[in-house]
């Protein structure tokens, strides 16, 4: 890569002026800082521990779904002591210190750069004198640190795939940073139904085309196994002040969202009007677009793409209106009315609980808004704080008794709770802001329908004219819905226009619907007929998840199955990222069910054991996290100030989450689990190990049989470079109920760093020799219903190949340390 960034530095010379050059040079520097970042992540999550003790490397990853220049100097300042720890002492000297590139730290350099980017190109004015200076600068500064740490940049093998040389080690990258010859800027890094993608441009001066990249699903950013908090925190800028809000909400239902300005205008005013309008109705038929309006908003805004004069809530909380659901006292099919808005309530809670408890459900009503109103209050929050979105509430309200319940509960929560956004197919009884959803003007209706046909690749319509695609979409009553079937229609079957207007008008909805699920039918294949057939015969709501383990069991690949989902109407998709939810229309259901009607009976008995299976696999997977998060997180978390505690260290001010651990430590100072947690956030977070180790130590006599405290404890003692302290604590960990294959892995990892420091000690390749033992043994013993099967598993497999690759060194005397031969 150094080639392609010096190749590029060389383009901008020829710029026209100092301020073509100096944009130029920024996205050149950006590229680069970006590659050399995601480099280190690299080496730092696949060749170090850094994945299992840093939770601070978890929300820089994060971030990284829209990169601030900044964001990769924050990373590298993070980074690089973790691998010159772990790998390599001398990686990207002169980021910190002088070196025999620059008299000063390149990181200092670096920053006045940032400093500069954003007071002057972004915010304030250039002037000639300026933009000479810093074209000048920059291309100096560029060249410094390319030149320092051409290293640490990966070269690009023959099949494309960059590698990067890691004191010796060959370390291919799973993230491509290199396409068609060019670096690439990240403008943004995303996770579409669990599959992770790049978006971005060639750094190019004559092609900067924008660019997708898909990523392989053992990538960087993707999470593991561990319990993903179901509120996320959206840091943006307002106003030049920075602010953050807490939610979940899903992902955009569409990247091909066209016009709906007036319906964005009025929820913008909505929003803007926090004093007098608690509640806003979307209403509008099928097929209009109601879900994909609102998530388009809710995305902008927690983006920062709002009006910076628009007043922000602290907390959007996103609830699907449906009858069954997993709840934490299982699986619950909801009865009535007041069941199922009662549960997108308390939703809410999960910002501070990760279970909730008992005293939660016996509260209804009136009294369940008082209690979760008094409980935001105690942690800060007002009403206005709060918002709360119900999508698809005509499912629960059928008859008019039910829409006045509806409207009344609703009412309730908009006064006390948060204010309210619910969309629905009905006007509903309530005092709300309207915004109807009706069908689009024809200029955005013919907007859509080249954005589609582009998309699709639907060649009929991209060979029709203006006037056409005109009549076609008053035909289809400039109906996003019809015009999307339309074009998909005619992409996947090669038809003509006209043709395709013909299928589609002359059917009624359900005919239509049956049509193009009969025709979907004929294009997939048997294994993925399988999936949807198995789908169908659940008892267990839908998610990624499950849908994996269907594919699993039928044998066909996970983004197979989506492909198929994709071509047609069979099912609503509430995406959340890295997971998504998915509930098949009644239509469908019924049409897949009659398929596996007309199966043979062998083919249905075995289709009815994988859907067997897979519901055991989802409530396994249930019992399994929540006895997880009742165990290691509900106890640690109970009072007041643990509470605040959790929501500051999600917010990344560890300053005052450490104040409230310290206060609710003064509150509950018996607490084994409260103790054991802080002293995981001191050693993970905050990497002071001696601190934490005190308190680790606290939370083991004040709970002998905790076994998440021993581990934490041994963790803590592996850092601290005390072996023999370590194997005693993991030891106990293993008697108070930690798995032995995990605790078996811990021992192997302190093995490994522990060579790594002093890899020609008379000890080195007998302690090599025991981790490779001790790490087979744990996969041996490892089992699949382990909460963390999955990420251990992947742990095994990159120490193991660590182990080996040090052994390999070792032996060829190619690493060096303190007590190296000379």
């Amino acid at each position: 890569m150094y080639k392609i960034y010096e190749a590029q530095l060389h383009e901008a010379t020829f710029s026209q002026s100092d301020s073509q050059k100096l944009s130029y040079l920024s996205s050149v520097m950006r590229s680069l800082l970006q590659s050399l970042a995601l480099s280190t992540f690299e080496i730092a999550l696949r060749m170090t521990p850094a994945k299992d003790d840093n939770t601070v490397i978890r929300g820089l990853l994060d971030r990284f779904a829209q990169p601030a220049d900044g964001l990769p100097l924050e990373a590298l300042d993070v980074l690089i002591p973790i691998v010159r720890s772990n790998v390599a002492k001398t990686y990207m000297v002169g980021w910190f210190e002088k070196s025999a590139h620059s008299d000063h730290p390149i990181v200092s350099q670096l920053l006045e750069w940032i400093e500069f980017r954003n007071r002057k190109p972004a915010h304030g004015v250039l002037d000639a004198k300026t933009t000479a200076h810093w074209a000048d600068r920059l291309d100096k500064l560029i060249r410094c640190v390319l030149t320092a740490f051409s290293s640490a940049l990966p070269k690009v093998q023959h099949d494309g795939t960059p590698t990067l040389d890691v004191a010796g080690s060959p370390l291919p990258l799973s993230t491509l940073l290199v396409v068609s010859g060019h670096a690439i800027v990240i403008s943004k890094v995303v996770s579409r139904k669990g599959i992770w993608k790049i978006h971005g441009q060639l750094l190019s001066w004559t092609d900067a085309r924008e660019i997708t990249l898909d990523l392989g699903s053992a990538n960087i950013f993707a999470v593991d196994d561990t319990p993903v908090e179901k509120f996320r925190l959206a840091e943006l800028t307002v106003s030049e002040k920075s602010t953050s809000i807490f939610h979940n909400v899903p992902v955009r239902q569409t990247d091909t969202f066209v016009g709906r300005k007036k319906e964005l205008d009025k929820l913008e005013k909505w929003i803007e009007d926090v004093v007098d309008s608690r509640m806003c109705l979307v209403h509008g038929d099928g097929g209009f677009g109601k879900t994909t309006l609102a998530l388009q908003f809710f995305n902008n805004l927690i983006e920062g793409k709002l009006a910076d004069s628009v007043t922000l809530p602290s907390v959007i909380c996103f609830y699907t209106a449906k009858k069954t659901r997993w709840t934490d006292d299982g699986l619950v099919h909801f009865k009535g009315i007041s069941d199922a808005m009662e549960d997108g309530v308390r939703e809410l809670l999960y910002l501070f609980y990760p279970v909730l408890g008992k005293e939660w459900y016996k509260a209804s009503g009136d009294a369940l808004i008082d209690k979760i109103e008094g409980e935001f209050v105690r942690q800060g929050f007002s009403r206005n704080d709060v918002l709360l979105i119900i999508d698809n509430t005509e499912t629960l309200a059928t008859s008019q008794l039910d829409a006045e319940e509806l409207g009344d509960f609703l009412t309730m929560v908009g006064k006390k709770l948060g204010r309210v956004v619910i969309t629905s197919r009905r006007r509903e009884l309530l005092n709300a802001t309207p915004i109807s959803v009706s069908s689009l003007s024809e200029d955005e209706a013919l907007l859509l329908v080249q954005r589609l046909g582009s998309e699709y690749k639907a060649q009929a319509i991209l060979q029709a004219g203006e006037p056409r695609l005109r009549a076609a979409c008053k035909q289809l009553m400039y109906k996003p819905l019809l015009i999307d079937t339309l074009v998909r229609y005619i992409a996947r079957s090669s038809t003509g226009l006209q043709n395709g207007l013909d299928q589609i008008l002359k059917k009624t909805n359900d005919q239509l619907l049956e049509f193009l699920y009969e025709d979907a039918w004929v294009r997939m294949n048997e294994l993925v007929r399988e999936v949807f057939m198995v789908l169908v015969s659940l008892a267990s709501p839908i998610n990624g998840k499950c849908i994996g383990d269907a594919c699993t069991e039928v044998g066909v690949q996970h983004t197979e199955f989506q492909g198929s989902l994709d071509e047609t109407y069979f099912a609503s998709v509430i995406d959340h990222g890295e997971t998504y939810d998915l509930e098949i229309v009644d239509l469908a259901k019924e049409f897949f069910r009659q398929k596996k009607h007309r199966a043979p009976e062998a083919t249905r008995e075995r289709l009815d054991n994988i859907a067997f299976m897979v519901d055991k696999l989802e409530t396994d997977r249930r019992k399994i996290e929540m006895q997880y998060k009742q165990d290691r997180v509900a106890d640690g978390f109970r009072s007041e100030f643990a509470k605040a505690a959790k929501i500051a260290g999600m917010k990344h001010d560890y300053k005052t989450a450490g104040e409230n651990f310290e206060l609710a430590l003064l509150d509950e100072p018996f607490n084994a689990s409260l103790r054991e947690r802080y002293a995981s956030f001191l050693f993970r977070t905050l990497n002071r190990s001696q601190v934490a180790r005190d308190h680790a130590l606290e939370a083991t006599r004040l709970d002998p049989q905790n076994g998440d405290a021993w581990l934490t404890f041994g963790l803590i003692e592996y850092k601290l470079r005390n072996l023999i302290g370590g194997d005693e604590a993991v030891d106990k960990a293993a008697q108070n109920g930690k798995s032995e294959s995990l605790c078996l892995l811990q021992k192997a990892i302190a093995r490994y760093h522990h060579v790594r420091r002093e890899p020609y000690s008379k000890a080195a390749m007998r302690m090599l020799k025991e981790a490779e033992t001790m790490i087979e043994r744990g996969i041996r013993l490892a089992d699949p219903k382990d909460f963390y099967y999955r990420k251990n598993v992947q742990t095994s497999d990159k120490y193991l190949g660590l182990i080996q690759s040090l052994i390999s060194q070792i032996n060829r005397r190619t690493i060096t340390s303190e007590n190296a031969p000379t």
